[in-house]
């Protein structure tokens, strides 16, 4: 008998979430009972969870180990990038022709959130960002992405987007060192994105969107490469993101769910 559907939506999204955020890290053993315990439900939903999340590519079951939280092959990474390309280059170019004066508004404070971070980090004596630094750099990126789909009205890609973005993030930029030249880079793409926007250039808000999605294809998967190599011979390497910047991220990403099921 199947599980109530609110009850394996709700286990579906809690380890959905924390696989996406890094809690739940490559090689992590999937455990039903200790997620039931966790969550406060029965096993049932927990199970048809996990089973959706292998269908899905996310989990894998290993003979005479368990389910755990796979390693997504370098070639998924590149075909999810190649479909956020495609999906997100039209949502922005959607988006300039329905967004809004208060939208427009939110994009700029965001971009300035990033220079001032930016800024910060010039102005230390930091090589890269650090927690707190990176926090408020990720939750302004995620947010300035989110403001942009949402602006765009269609839900069903603001889903597909939703899920492509948990697999890059799995091996993502987000674990990569970010040091001056990668946040400059970024403040100048979303400035570029916004400013096409503001010129209500479709084509050329559809452009800059597909630069900066390439450009993180790249460092995606130089960190991924990198990460594979160091973890030859060990243990897999741990890419738990800070507390801080999960709860920041986790707090966007809520916001993000209640637009889809509106």
């Amino acid at each position: 008998m199947m599980g109530k559907p609110n009850l394996r939506q709700k286990a579906y999204r809690h380890i959905h979430g924390r696989i996406a955020n890094g809690t739940l890290s490559v090689g992590t053993v999937v455990s039903e009972l200790s997620l039931a315990e966790e969550i406060g439900m029965s096993r049932t939903p927990i199970r048809e969870a996990i089973r959706q999340l292998q269908v899905e590519g996310l989990v894998e079951q290993i003979p005479r180990f368990g389910t755990v939280v796979r390693r997504p092959r370098r070639r998924e990474i590149v075909e999810s990038y190649q479909l956020r390309e495609a999906l997100e280059s039209y949502a922005v170019s959607l988006a300039t022709e329905y967004i809004s004066a208060s939208d427009l508004a939110t994009l700029e404070k965001l971009c300035d959130r990033i220079e001032t971070t930016a800024q910060e980090l010039k102005d230390s004596s930091k090589d890269s960002l650090d927690t707190d630094m990176l926090r408020k750099f990720l939750a302004a990126d995620m947010a300035f992405h989110t403001v942009l789909i949402r602006a765009a009205g269609n839900s069903r890609i603001m889903k597909i987007i939703n899920e492509m973005h948990v697999l890059t993030r799995i091996f993502g930029v987000e674990r990569q060192a970010h040091d001056q030249d990668l946040v400059d880079e970024a403040l100048q793409m979303h400035r570029q994105i916004l400013e096409a926007i503001k010129n209500d250039s479709g084509d050329n808000a559809r452009l800059a969107m597909a630069r900066h999605i390439r450009t993180s294809m790249k460092q995606t998967l130089e960190n991924y490469d990198q990460k594979l190599a160091e973890s030859e011979g060990s243990a897999a390497v741990s890419l738990t993101l800070p507390e801080n910047v999960v709860a920041e991220l986790g707090m966007i990403e809520s916001e993000l769910e209640t637009e889809i099921d509106e």
